[in-house]
């Protein structure tokens, strides 16, 4: 289980994170929702090490990842696909995700991972001599996201993955956040698109401000009537 307590954490002199608490159960779909600038993206950096906690703790099954280097909770099974896909431009479609078994942990298993990613991404295997940059945003995010599976996630954080997509990708690239979901893969999933992310999501949180001000089901926050009005445009209006 993932778990953070208390966790604050920021850049330079502004804190961002006000003691979040959360946990991640194995083989659960977790989404962190709120509006942008929040704090959602920092901390999934904040878990993955790519920045320092000022105070609280994250922990994968008890062993405690906070302030350890961010390569070392890579070895731990804790993977970030970041904002913006980061793929390699000029690299193509093979070598980028091939760059996902740099780990230790990963690199024996490089062939069955990418026999697997192939398998829940086919158009990655037709387009494997294709240039990552080349591809389109849809597939570019597939690709960004089977590169994470290929490190061999014990935990895979997807930070904004319908950002910036066009509808139809949007609705392809949670096709396949559903199909690593049933193959038992435990995500932790942060998205501006507050409907995709409750509808997948065995449990949520809010935040707001660097804070959890909600937490419950994706059912329970999809009926929540302030869920509803501030980020689903679902609000009863008054006459």
């Amino acid at each position: 289980m993932l778990e953070v307590q208390g966790l604050q954490a920021g850049y330079g002199d502004t804190q961002v994170l006000f003691g979040v608490d959360l946990q991640v159960k194995p083989g659960e779909v977790v989404a962190i929702v709120g509006s942008n600038g929040v704090g959602k993206t920092t901390l999934l950096r904040t878990i993955a090490g790519l920045i320092k906690p000022t105070a609280g703790s994250v922990t994968l099954d008890g062993r405690v990842l906070s302030g350890r280097p961010s390569d070392e909770i890579v070895e731990r099974g804790v993977i970030l696909v970041p904002e913006g896909r980061r793929l390699f431009p000029r690299m193509s479609v093979r070598r980028n995700l091939e760059l996902g078994a740099y780990s230790r942990r990963a690199r024996p298993h490089l062939a069955d991972r990418l026999a697997h990613v192939h398998q829940l991404f086919p158009v990655l295997q037709e387009r494997a001599e294709q240039l990552g940059g080349t591809l389109s945003g849809g597939q570019q995010q597939m690709c960004a996201i089977a590169r994470g599976l290929v490190a061999m996630p014990e935990v895979l954080m997807l930070d904004e993955v319908s950002l910036g997509l066009a509808p139809v990708a949007v609705a392809r690239v949670y096709e396949a956040i559903r199909a690593i979901r049933d193959s038992g893969v435990t995500l932790l999933i942060v998205e501006q698109n507050v409907g995709h992310a409750l509808a997948i999501a065995d449990r949520a949180y809010v935040i707001q401000h660097g804070r959890v001000v909600l937490q419950g089901t994706g059912r329970e926050l999809s009926q929540n009537p302030e869920v509803r009005s501030i980020y689903l445009g679902l609000g009863t209006h008054r006459r």
